[in-house]
């Protein structure tokens, strides 16, 4: 699971849209599915702490006017933090 969530956070910073929204997507699923029952910190949680500033790296790095940015990434963030 961790190696996938790595994965898929490096596939965020690709030029191509289609991986991107593969990745978040696939990132957003491992991380709803664990959330089911709040007993602990989910493990996607857990292997995506040391990733957060690379997540916010690239989410900085799209503008505005991005559609990825603004409906993907910004829904993940709400989401997770």
């Amino acid at each position: 699971m961790k190696e996938k969530l790595e994965l898929c956070v490096e596939r965020l910073s690709d030029t191509q849209e289609g991986l991107r929204s593969q990745a978040l997507e696939m990132i957003k699923t491992e991380v709803a599915g664990a959330t089911s029952s709040m007993t602990a910190v989910p493990k996607p949680l857990k292997f995506l702490t040391p990733l957060y500033k690379k997540l916010t790296e690239i989410y900085e790095k799209y503008t505005k006017a991005d559609d990825f940015k603004v409906s993907s990434l910004t829904k993940f963030y709400l989401m997770i933090f």
